[in-house]
Order: structure tokens, then C-alpha cells, then sequence
């Protein structure tokens, strides 16, 4: 009888847990570095304070970030000003609800 129970407790957390990661539904985000024009401030190329600035930046903003990853396949552009594109892509994994939010702080798809 100890054995059945188990396996049905375990049973019912699987099912539980499974159920649960299915209610947030998440969509990324993207938005293209600058040199020095980014609302969240410079991270001096440190990547990890770059993505700890974006995340405490959206949950300024009410907006819940999963993930933050920087990628180098943004359009880089051989200026001199602060708005200048460095080619770097910070991509953003957010509830699906806060999509249009971070697209009027200037993310995109």
C-alpha cells in the first residue's frame, strides 16, 4: 500500500508541476545595444552586470524576465555617437502579457 501512495503522490507533482509551467507563457524580446544610450546606463562590457541591468531595469518597469542573453549579431554602426548600434543583440525571455510593454520601451520581436 506504502508503494501506491508514493508513486500517486509523485504522480499528481508531475502532473501538478507540468500544469504549472504551462500558465506563463513567454516570448522573446529584443533589443539593439547602443554605445552609450541604453535606458538601463553602460555596463563598461561587463556582460554579466549588462544583463543584471536589464533585468533590474523591466522589473522597474513591471515587466518579469526569465532570461537575458547577449548575442554579437546586431547591426553595428561605425559612428561616433552615443546612439550608435554596437552590434550587440540583448535578447529578453518575458511573460507573453508584457510583450507590448517592453515594445513601448523599445524592444522589438
Amino acid at each position: 500500500m506504502k508503494k501506491a501512495s508514493f508513486f500517486y503522490i509523485l504522480l499528481v507533482t508531475i502532473v501538478t508541476l507540468t500544469n504549472c509551467q504551462k500558465l506563463i507563457q513567454t516570448s522573446w524580446v529584443y533589443y539593439d545595444e547602443t554605445a552609450c544610450a541604453d535606458p538601463w546606463g553602460d555596463s563598461n562590457n561587463d556582460e554579466s552586470s549588462k544583463k543584471n541591468n536589464v533585468k533590474n531595469y523591466l522589473k522597474d518597469k513591471d515587466i518579469k524576465v526569465f532570461e537575458v542573453q547577449i548575442l554579437n549579431d546586431g547591426t553595428l554602426e561605425l559612428c561616433y555617437s552615443c546612439g550608435c548600434k554596437t552590434g550587440h543583440r540583448i535578447k529578453c525571455k518575458i511573460k507573453s502579457k508584457d510583450k507590448a510593454n517592453a515594445i513601448a520601451l523599445n524592444f522589438y520581436e
